[in-house]
Order: C-alpha cells, then structure tokens, then sequence
C-alpha cells in the first residue's frame, strides 16, 4: 500500500492482472498483420487463433520469451551520456509526439522551423532526456519521419526517438543515426530507439512489424505501447484496461524477442486512457489515467523491465490546469516507478505542443525529481554539533559553514518560480509564471544557434 493511500497495487493485485493478461492470451489470441512473423510464431508453440490472422500464445510460452528481455535498457546521447533504464531506477524525461504548436491560445500545425525550436528548447532543458519526433505538416507523409529525424538531429544532442509514418523510413533512419554515432555500433552508441501501439484491443499492425524487423540487429530499444481507453476500446473499469493492455504488450514482447532474442524493450501501459462518458473526449491528464501509468510500471517492475507513461494533460493552452494536471501525472509516475517519462511540453491530450510547457514542465520535472530523491539522515545532516555551537553562541545558522557547504545540494533551486519578496515580484513587472517562461523561451531561441551536426555528417 501507498503511504497515506488506501489503494494499493501490491503483489496480489499484480498476480491477478498478470494472470488475466495471460488468459487472454492463450484463450482470445492477438492479431497480427504479419503471416511471416505469425508463422514463427506457431513454430515457437502459439495455437492458431479464431481466424486466420489470430494466435494463442500459452502462458508458458509468454513467460519464457518475455524472459528473453534485458532487465536493463541503454540509451545514448550526442554529448557522451549513457543513460541505464530499469525497474526502480530513477525515471527519464522526455519530450512527445503531437500536431499541432500551442502560442498563446491559438493551434496550428507543427512546421519545420517549429520541430527545430522544439528541439532547440530540449537542447537547453537539464531535465530532458530524449527528444521525440512529431508530425510536419509541409513535408508529405511518405517523409516526415526522415524529415523529422534530420531536423532534431541538426539541434538538439538529446537521445532521440523519432516516429514512424510509413515502413519505407525505417532503413534510411538507422543509416541516419548510424552517420551520428560515426565508428560506434549502434549497439554501443543506442542513439535512437523506436516504438509503435498496439491497437486495442489485440491488434499489431503491419506497420509495427515491419518496424521490429528493419530495426533488428542492431539491440536499438523499443517501448511497446498498450493504449486502451476506458469504456471505448477497452472495460470502463481500470483493472480490465489494465489487464488487456498488459496483454498487448506482453504480446508483442513475444513477437519481437521472436525476431531479436535479447533486443531491450519498455514496457508501456503508461499511454493508456480514460473517457470522459459526458463528452466522449479521450483523456490523458484525468487521476485514472495517473493510477493507470503507476500500475503499469509496478507490472513492468514484476517482470523486471523498464516502464514509460506520460506527463499527460487535457489542457488547450499553458495555464492553470495543465501545470495541475502535469504535476499529478508526473507525481504519479515517479512514486510508481516509471522509467520513461514522456510528454515534455505536450498540451490538448497529447495532440499539441508548446515552447513555453516545456519550459514550465522543466520546472515541474526538476520538482519532482528532488521529491523522489528524497534527503539523508547521518550524523552530517542531523547537523547536532552545528545546532549546539549557534545555540551555544546565540548566532544564526545563515552564516555557518554547514550552510555554505550544503545549501545547493539540499535545496532545489528556482529561476522562474515566485521565491522573492512581494516587492521585487512587482519591480520585476508582477510577470504570472506562463509569462517568464515565455521569456525563457525568448532567450533560448534568440541566442545564436549553436552547431550541432558537422558538415560532413550534415551532406551524409
């Protein structure tokens, strides 16, 4: 049980979901486009399911291959980072996928220029991670996922994770992130990784096989995401959303180990939603979707894999209800465990991003990471010998040497949260926080921008 919580999501409820995600696997099946990967499948010990693009894969058979899966998953940045994702490690932030641009309260689809200031923007937030692509709307769909990967990849030295739009991208995107890592195996240097959702309930599209299997051979990290929306494309309750979007992941966990023993993936249920029953509106930011992603990373973490969700929120613009629900969602995910938080800046349910969220949701990253992080108790902190000396002397503890040596790891600090006077706040022009983010943004972009790729990668 939580602390102070009377829910819990403890090791009994874990063996109820999982075994109700095996049975579904071994008595409903999943579809799957694919007839060459079905048929390794059924050579691997799957059933043939209630048609002809239907498997059944028996519980043995999901355990052992799901136990091909590294406990552990490496991503690489261009700055020299390596960054390890596992079950209890401390959680990853990264950007998200989306449409649409946010400035002010008016929407309009991404651009190129727009995809560079996001990444510019990743580039120069401590907190981020992982840039990930989105759509752009002037370059056709055949190459916006080409398109994308060149324009973050020319700004931002972030790990990067593009999207995928048709099969045909899948090869010049690993030549592309293969000319980034230079003399390096992508195995060394994981630069890139790639994902794809399952679509709920049971079906894994072509598209995503086809995925899995031009990025084999390389051990490139690939989250599987299950997406179910309560009450629509999965049980209104939350433990039958739970419990069939674990089994889509758990599926294609089989299918890719099936194609690449030992490739890392993350397990993913943190994408799934709730519906709103008045409007019908797919929601990303509500409490059910934050005890969703948390049980999702505690099922990850009992089948010791690295788990990812979203910072989501159903907000149109930057305002008070996006911050709320960015920290809730957030919050959630940490205590849970998540080791990949995605939607850095993402608004409207993931459909949209803004320049200015980011650089609040830096703020609320930042946040609860030193939450988690917690604070030490030892001789040094209980700080009795520093206590006794300025009672014994009547002074403050301002001046003290314990203060100056460790104020800046105890305390997190803040430029853009109120933490002044009334009166500097109003000589400062008595800015709302949405409005010195913005400033932020400003600065950022109206500073040279710095090179990122060489020319010779550039012409490559």
């Amino acid at each position: 049980m939580l602390p102070g919580f009377g829910w819990k999501f403890g090791p009994d409820e874990i063996e109820q979901v999982d075994r109700t995600s095996l049975r579904i696997l071994s008595e409903l099946g999943t579809r799957v486009d694919d007839a060459e990967l079905r048929d390794l499948a059924l050579k691997a010990g799957a059933k043939p399911g209630r048609a002809a693009d239907v498997i059944l894969l028996p519980a043995e058979m999901v355990r052992e291959l799901r136990g091909r899966a590294p406990s552990q998953v490496n991503i690489a940045d261009r700055a020299g980072g390596l960054t390890a994702l596992a079950a209890g490690g401390a959680p990853t932030f990264w950007t998200g996928a989306a449409l649409n641009i946010i400035e002010g309260n008016d929407s309009r689809p991404i651009g190129r220029q727009d995809l560079a200031e996001l990444s510019r923007i990743a580039e120069a937030m401590p907190a981020v991670s992982a840039m990930v692509g989105t759509s752009v709307d002037e370059v056709p769909p055949a190459a916006r996922d080409v398109v994308g990967l060149s324009i973050m990849a020319q700004n931002t030295r972030k790990h990067l994770r593009p999207l995928l739009f048709t099969s045909a991208g899948i090869g010049p995107m690993i030549e592309m992130a293969q000319v980034l890592a230079g003399d390096a195996s992508l195995a060394e240097r994981p630069l890139i990784s790639f994902g794809y959702s399952c679509l709920s309930p049971l079906h894994w599209s072509q598209v995503s096989c086809d995925l899995w299997r031009g990025t084999a051979g390389h051990s490139l990290p690939l989250m599987l995401n299950g997406e179910p929306v309560t009450g629509s494309t999965a049980p209104v309750t939350l433990a039958g959303s739970i419990a069939l979007g674990n089994a889509e992941i758990l599926a294609g966990i089989c299918l890719v180990q099936l194609l690449e023993p030992g490739r890392p993936v993350i397990h993913n249920l943190g994408f799934a939603h709730s519906m709103d029953m008045r409007s019908a509106a797919c929601l990303s930011g509500s409490v059910e979707c934050g005890l969703m992603a948390l049980a999702g990373a505690r099922l990850a973490a009992h089948y010791n894999l690295p788990s990812a969700s979203w910072m989501g929120t159903d907000a149109f613009i930057d305002d008070e209800q996006s911050s709320m629900e960015k920290v809730l969602t957030s919050m959630a995910h940490v205590m849970g465990g998540v080791s990949v938080i995605w939607g850095v800046g993402q608004l409207q349910t993931q459909k949209a991003l803004s320049l200015t969220q980011m650089v609040l949701d830096q703020e609320v990253a930042q946040a609860v990471l030193r939450f988690r992080q917690g604070f030490a108790v030892d001789e040094d902190s209980l700080a009795y010998a520093v206590i006794e000396e300025s009672v014994n002397r009547g002074e403050e503890f301002l001046s003290h040497d314990h203060t100056m040596a460790n104020f800046r790891s105890e305390l997190m600090e803040s430029s853009l949260l109120a933490r002044t006077q009334r009166e500097n706040w109003n000589t400062a022009g008595s800015k709302r926080l949405s409005q010195k983010a913005t400033d932020r943004v400003r600065d950022i972009l109206g500073r040279p921008a710095e090179p990122i790729v060489t020319d010779d990668q550039r012409r490559e």
